[in-house]
């Protein structure tokens, strides 16, 4: 699979473009490097021609260079060596400083690049709809965009650089060889070119199977995040031998994805080194006839073999380069299929909602998460500003979607009916806005592997911490927050850190206040619920309430003694709603008759 030049350009020119001055400054150091690479190995040939004379120096002249220099004696000659000797070494410790500040460069550059790529593909991502992340696991998910990008760390920050860097090596080295003889610069150069169109020819060789190596490593990342998610549950369930297989299975075809690929890669090194091999011998079958006719001097030979050698780096460079390249198109590729990734919520609304409780409505909605299966049929019902509304259902009867589709989690088609608060539209509203006004605690609770304050404030810094502790205060956390060692610093994430299933739910709601917003959606989880902090909860769902609409999807009949409107949902349909005061008067209702057992799931019987 060939993946068009264009798509390299475009990451390039993108995420390098805010760092002109320094990749100008990496590319001043690698062509500074350049120069001195080429030039080193003339002070080497001027060395050994004037050490290597077959005669007395102090009788005869000698060629220096291709110049005939007049006799000297030979302290002169031995000071002349000395300087020698002393400018390579000094020219050899400028370029390793040289490699040394050009490294540091290209990987401060690599970091700086890749991250502006992983916060952007990352921000793409979370804003897509929840289709997608229900399509895609979070393991799967985090090996594509930190190990995609990862693979691209070396593309963007040297590949530009490098490429024209070695160049300009190739090009340099030819010119001087061609100056000691135009056979051996014409032998250098058919060796040269003969590997670049190698090169070209195999670009493309290995992409598919990275691509493809890619992918297994993602499934493998998606079944370890699986499997560590539902430890609980595999472990209740002896299902450890049968999640374990499936681990080795992912696992041994991620193996055998990256062996396919290294071999594909591999078989393009061998070509570029058994081209290499072949030149090289014809590179130096002309130097020995030259050598005997004495056109060229035993000075000359040495620097033909260091200029073979540094040949040969700009085209392993290349060489590496192009496999970087073939791993980056596989991620370039990649990556670009997340951003062309759309969202299906688009924020089209430019409306505004104002302060206070909000007003909302249903008119004959009908959603479908799977084409026309339908798991929402003509719900219609309204709710006062500053009333409570409790949905009853059993599970899966389309409680909890009602509550996504108001936080617009979901779309529904502009066929099937809409959501309006205050009055308009829910898609008319600027979805920052609809979801600045709208809290929605879900029933399971995550809890950052942060500190209390970063998991109140979800890292909003801005909120001072007098409040955030008032507000813990208030719902009841107060004792709690008073025995944590470290106070709002103190690091939290799970109940091994001594935070129930209650605390935590009391934590989602610490966040809502935080927020103050005007309409509160609330899965209640009374599973989740432990005896010491159960009137606690109901308590802070009180507080929270006030001067607030509020809907609750009730899980325990005590949550449904404060609320307004009661409505009941069965297979997604409406089968009861109204005034709970009225309905739990009316002996023919099926909310009286949920008072009396005071089971929900018997409620639909």
């Amino acid at each position: 699979m060939k993946v068009p030049l264009q798509k390299y350009w475009d990451v390039q020119k993108k995420y390098l473009a805010p760092f002109k001055k320094r990749v100008l400054l990496l590319a001043l150091l690698l062509a500074s490097g350049t120069s001195l690479l080429i030039f080193s190995p003339l002070v080497i040939e001027s060395f050994i021609n004037l050490a290597t004379r077959g005669v007395p120096l102090q009788d005869v002249g000698f060629y220096w260079e291709g110049m005939q220099i007049p006799l000297v004696s030979i302290n002169t000659v031995t000071r002349v060596l000395i300087l020698l000797a002393i400018a390579y070494i000094i020219l050899m410790v400028i370029q390793q400083v040289i490699t040394l500040g050009s490294v540091y460069l290209s990987q401060s550059l690599s970091w700086s690049a890749t991250n502006m790529l992983r916060f952007d593909l990352t921000n793409h991502c979370v804003s897509l709809d929840m289709t997608f992340h229900n399509e895609h696991k979070p393991g799967e998910m985090i090996e594509r965009i930190d190990g995609d990008v990862n693979t691209l760390a070396t593309f963007l920050s040297q590949f530009a650089v490098q490429l024209v860097t070695s160049l300009l090596v190739i090009i340099g080295s030819l010119a001087v060889l061609f100056t000691k003889h135009w056979i051996i610069g014409l032998s250098f150069t058919a060796f040269t070119l003969l590997a670049i169109v190698v090169m070209y020819v195999l670009r493309n060789f290995s992409v598919k199977a990275w691509e493809d190596q890619r992918q297994t490593s993602a499934d493998m990342y998606g079944t370890i995040e699986e499997s560590l998610s539902a430890i609980e549950d595999i472990r209740a369930n002896d299902g450890i031998k049968n999640s374990m297989r499936k681990f080795y299975d992912a696992s041994r075809k991620d193996f055998k994805a990256f062996r396919r690929a290294l071999y594909r890669g591999q078989v393009f090194v061998m070509a570029i080194w058994g081209v290499i091999a072949l030149i090289n011998t014809l590179i130096f079958a002309p130097s020995i006839p030259l050598v005997k006719a004495g056109v060229l001097s035993l000075g000359t030979v040495f620097l033909i073999q260091v200029f073979a050698g540094i040949l040969l780096r700009p085209i392993f460079v290349i060489t590496r380069q192009m496999q970087d390249l073939q791993r980056a198109g596989a991620s370039i590729d990649r990556i670009n299929k997340l951003f062309d990734m759309e969202t299906k919520i688009h924020d089209t609304g430019d409306q505004t909602l104002s302060g206070g409780p909000l007003a909302i409505e249903f008119n004959d909605l009908s959603f479908a998460y799977v084409e026309d299966d339908y798991v929402l049929n003509d719900i219609s019902f309204k709710l006062e500003p500053g009333q409570t509304l409790g949905i009853v259902g059993h599970t899966g009867s389309g409680k909890t979607t009602i509550s996504r589709l108001i936080f617009r989690l979901y779309d529904a088609k502009p066929t099937e009916g809409d959501i309006r608060l205050n009055d308009i539209k829910i898609t008319d509203i600027s979805l920052p806005d609809l979801r600045d006004k709208i809290s929605y605690v879900t029933q399971n609770v995550e809890l950052f592997q942060a500190s209390v304050r970063e998991n109140v404030t979800l890292f909003d810094n801005r909120i001072p911490d007098i409040r955030i502790e008032s507000i813990l205060l208030d719902i009841g956390l107060g004792n709690w927050l008073e025995k944590l060692p470290e106070g709002l610093d103190t690091i939290i994430s799970s109940s091994e850190q001594g935070i129930s299933a209650g605390e935590a739910q009391l934590l989602a709601l610490a966040r809502v206040f935080i927020k103050s917003p005007n309409l509160v959606v609330l899965d209640e989880a009374s599973s989740r619920l432990d005896p010491a902090t159960e009137h606690l909860l109901d308590q802070a769902i009180e507080k929270l309430l006030i001067n607030r609409t509020g809907i609750i999807i009730a899980h325990r009949l005590a949550t449904l003694e404060k609320v307004d409107d009661i409505l009941i949902i069965d297979k997604g349909k409406i089968i009861e709603y109204g005034k709970r005061e009225v309905l739990a008067k009316n002996t023919q209702s099926k909310f009286y008759h949920l008072l009396q057992t005071g089971e929900i799931e018997e409620l639909l019987k």
